[in-house]
């Protein structure tokens, strides 16, 4: 809908990453249910994360780009589309939720069959090396879960002896994007912007394994 109605590329952005990165409510749950060092890693990689990767998006814009989203903008101003503001959100919402629905559900169906592959047999031997750490980062960014849906599965994780870092991995990209979110969004950011994105938070998966691996995180 940002996009849509024209809203900056990096803002979008950070509104997308900010709603699970820094949502308030899952980052209070998850001081009480995993302790407040993984609250404190969250939201200083979180912060990061969306404004840094805002500002990034926006200087990936071409004068082409910008030129075209000008000229949309101002159609938009221009046209007089009749009925009133709720009328039109409700027949956007139609075509989103006719377009959308189906493609959600397909595409967890598909992770969902695939999640014995992509999160293996948890235990001790999951430990800190970088080799866990950079699987677990890549896997989380594929896999879809609900809001603070993170925090459930990182405390199971940890109880069956898997070591800190891999649940570091997960703490920042499991709720962040996912397979269905990019491709949900493939019609309103290039495609070069979604790599960019993935890739981010499989790095920042990586460095928050890291840290806390090495801040000794339980």
């Amino acid at each position: 809908g940002l996009r849509a109605r024209q809203a900056a590329p990096g803002a979008a952005i950070a509104f997308w990453l900010g709603n699970t990165a820094l949502n308030p409510a899952t980052l209070i749950f998850m001081g009480f249910v995993l302790g407040w060092q993984w609250m404190g890693l969250r939201l200083a990689l979180g912060l990061v994360m969306v404004l840094g990767l805002g500002y990034l998006v926006n200087r990936m814009v071409t004068p082409k780009e910008a030129e075209a989203s000008r000229e949309a903008i101002a159609e938009l101003v221009a046209t007089d589309k009749p009925g009133t503001a709720f009328t039109r959100w409700v027949k956007i919402l139609g075509t989103m939720t006719l377009r959308l629905v189906p493609e959600y559900i397909v595409l967890v169906l598909i992770l969902g069959a695939a999640r014995a592959w992509l999160f293996p047999h948890i235990g001790p031997d999951i430990d800190n090396s970088v080799l866990w750490i950079v699987a677990l980062s890549i896997a989380g960014t594929l896999f879809v879960i609900p809001t603070a849906g993170e925090v459930p599965i990182i405390q199971a994780m940890l109880s069956f002896g898997m070591a800190a870092g891999p649940a570091g991995a997960l703490l920042m990209t499991l709720p962040l994007v996912s397979v269905p979110s990019m491709a949900m969004l493939g019609r309103s950011f290039p495609k070069r912007v979604l790599s960019v994105v993935a890739l981010a938070v499989v790095v920042c998966g990586v460095v928050s394994g890291l840290l806390a691996a090495s801040l000794g995180f339980r």
